[in-house]
C-alpha cells in the first residue's frame, strides 16, 4: 500500500482546475493535475509552504491521480525531496505533494490560452 491514498485539493484548487479544464477541453482533473505536479518539480525552487484548507475542496484517488503509474510519481517525489535534501518520510512525502500539485496549478492557471493550449499538447505528445 503506498503512502499516499487520497490527493487533496483546497476549493482554489478546484476552481483553478474548473477554469483549466474550460480552456483546454481536458476533462478529467487527474490529467491536469499530473501536469501541474510535474510542472512544479521542474522547477528548481523550493514552493512555498502553505498550510491548507481543504473544506469544499475535492480529492483524486492516488492511483486515479497517477494513472496506474504509482512507482512512478512516488519515486519522482522521492527523487526531488532528496534534491532539496528532505529525508523522504510518508509525512514529506505527502506534504511535497501538495505543495507541488498546488504551485504547479497557479503555473497553469496564470497562463494565457493559446500559451497554456501549446504546452499541454506539447507535453502529451512527447
Amino acid at each position: 500500500m503506498s503512502v499516499i491514498e487520497r490527493v487533496r485539493l483546497t476549493p482554489s484548487a478546484k476552481n483553478q482546475l474548473i477554469a483549466l479544464k474550460r480552456k483546454t477541453a481536458i476533462e478529467h482533473n487527474n490529467v491536469l493535475c499530473r501536469h501541474a505536479l510535474c510542472l512544479s518539480l521542474a522547477n528548481p525552487s523550493l514552493p512555498p509552504d502553505e498550510t491548507f484548507n481543504f473544506a469544499g475542496g475535492l480529492e483524486i484517488d492516488w492511483r486515479t491521480f497517477t494513472g496506474g503509474n504509482e512507482v512512478v510519481y512516488h519515486n519522482l517525489l522521492i527523487a526531488r525531496l532528496l534534491q532539496d535534501r528532505v529525508a523522504p518520510t510518508p509525512d514529506s512525502l505527502r506534504k511535497a505533494l501538495l505543495l507541488h500539485v498546488h504551485r504547479g496549478l497557479s503555473y497553469l492557471a496564470s497562463r494565457r490560452e493559446d500559451d497554456l493550449l501549446t504546452e499541454l499538447a506539447r507535453s502529451l505528445a512527447a
